[in-house]
């Protein structure tokens, strides 16, 4: 079964007419190890999202793509914190240690209030 960041990659992959091999080359390592990471069998080390982005030189929002889908791979999501304000940096950890336990209906209200940041 093929994983989020699988998906991603499939698709960047048709795009650019490279085979999971060609990549592999271009990440200097093996086909089986990407096939691996492809079907979440291994976790998606987030350098390799960097470099991913820098051999297709994809734009943001791909990249946004490929980092959230190797995010839901991993079951994981790393935070940098670096740069933020007190309040910033307080928020998001709230978020991050109460998310489990959120009301459905508070998520929403979070996600339309940030989707309207991008607009």
């Amino acid at each position: 079964m093929v994983s989020e960041f699988g998906k991603v990659m499939r698709e960047i992959r048709a795009s650019t007419g490279d085979s999971l091999r060609d990549l592999a080359v271009k990440l200097e390592v093996s086909a089986a190890f990407l096939s691996a990471m492809e079907v979440g069998k291994k976790k998606i080390p987030l350098e390799y999202v960097d470099k991913i982005c820098d051999i297709y030189n994809l734009d943001y929002a791909t990249k946004l793509k490929l980092e959230d889908a190797a995010n839901v791979t991993n079951h994981k999501v790393v935070l940098d914190l670096s740069g933020l304000d007190k309040e910033q940096t307080e928020a998001s950890l709230a978020f991050a240690r109460k998310i489990k336990t959120a009301d459905p209906e508070l998520v929403k209200k979070l996600l339309d209030a940030l989707a309207e940041i991008d607009e």
